[in-house]
């Protein structure tokens, strides 16, 4: 797991207005460094539109320097390395419109979009928007701060690897159907998607959630509705969620107050500090303590339920 996560932020409806960057560096699945940028576009002409996503007003980059000044401080994380964007074809096409404005040689790398690999693998979620996924992995970022959804993106391929088992983004490539495309100075080859090809990486883990499958009393769950939060260390979320469906009860993605069940990854996680919690639980406990009857459990119970 050595990638380059990338997100551009626009000034407007034209692919060479970046006005901001965020790049995450992963090495052996750990991030080593974080880089911002606020970008000053070269057409001064920012969208209300633009504006109302991202909140960067023209006077917050009519300072900074233009991006060929920062690309010359950023373009050695591109040369002959993996990168990452949720959404691709956004950020690969901003980057190389921009990279054509001003006459700059494109580098050459590879790269894969993790929204495609989101839509191949979680496939119970509605969506594969980078907000969607990460609120499913437990995960809370800042929305359209490039470098919060960067973290983010770089957050989703860890996740894939950590559940599939695989530090090889080749084989995640090939397990879910989702081409690794190329960019270099002669063009590009987009990072496509082939339709849902493997869900579960191994035998083992098919034979795993079997057994645990069995451990349950047909129905276990019915008339409830279950709702998870952080990462499980018996089996990946997904196979969770699809576990709760087939013992008979609803899974939900965020604690509403049709919630019955919230599983955490923490033990006795009701003792938490408020400001420790995630927002689901303490929208859980919140609920709870206004008379809703609903269950906060740790996986141990949820195992033995």
């Amino acid at each position: 797991m050595n990638f380059i996560a990338i997100d551009f932020e626009t000034a407007n409806e034209k692919r060479n207005s970046p006005c901001s960057i965020g790049i995450i560096v992963v090495r052996n699945g750990n991030i080593v460094e974080k880089v911002h940028h606020l970008i000053r576009p070269k057409e001064m002409r920012f969208m209300p539109i633009n504006i109302g996503i991202h909140g960067i007003r023209p006077a917050m980059v009519e300072n900074e320097l233009e991006f060929d000044e920062v690309w010359d401080m950023i373009k050695h994380y591109f040369n002959n390395s993996l990168i990452v964007a949720h959404n691709a074809s956004f950020d690969i096409s901003v980057l190389r419109n921009t990279l054509e404005l001003y006459g700059i040689e494109s580098p050459e790398f590879n790269y894969i979009c993790t929204m495609k690999l989101s839509r191949n693998f979680y496939k119970e979620l509605d969506d594969a928007k980078l907000n969607t996924v990460n609120n499913f992995l437990g995960y809370q970022f800042k929305h359209h701060d490039a470098l919060d959804d960067a973290m983010a993106c770089s957050n989703i391929l860890l996740s894939i690897s950590d559940e599939l088992k695989t530090k090889d983004i080749n084989e995640i490539s090939k397990l879910l159907g989702v081409t690794i495309g190329t960019v270099n100075s002669s063009g590009y080859t987009p990072s496509s998607s082939k339709g849902r090809v493997y869900r579960t990486s191994s035998r083992e883990e098919v034979r795993s959630s079997k057994s645990i499958k069995d451990s349950f009393k047909a129905n276990t769950f019915e008339n409830e509705v279950v709702v998870f939060t952080g990462k499980l260390s018996s089996m990946g979320r997904a196979d969770a969620m699809v576990l709760v469906r087939k013992l008979g009860g609803t899974v939900g993605t965020s604690v509403t107050k049709k919630t019955t069940i919230l599983v955490t990854n923490i033990k006795d996680a009701e003792s938490l500090r408020r400001n420790e919690m995630s927002t689901k639980l303490r929208r859980a406990v919140d609920l709870k303590e206004k008379g809703q009857k609903i269950k906060i459990i740790d996986e141990i119970e949820f195992l033995n339920f």
